[in-house]
């Protein structure tokens, strides 16, 4: 959940990013991530509840698919 600097020559600035979990995000402006930051963290409890839901539609997906789908 740290707050790491690197320089974009693309855009000529520094780039801020964060990683929780699996998720990161990265911006120019380090406000933008120090806010995506503490809602992720404040939410957390929602997020995971919110990822239960996504693992049971995508098992429901899997069990129901008549393609035999996998995802490969």
């Amino acid at each position: 959940m740290n707050i790491q600097t690197t320089y974009n020559d693309k855009f000529q600035c520094n780039w801020y990013h964060c990683k929780i979990k699996n998720e990161t995000f990265s911006s120019p402006r380090i406000k933008d991530v120090e806010e995506w930051r503490e809602d992720k963290i404040v939410n957390a409890k929602h997020y995971d509840e919110l990822q239960v839901l996504h693992d049971k539609a995508m098992q429901h997906m899997y069990d129901t698919n008549p393609t035999n789908y996998t995802g490969d």
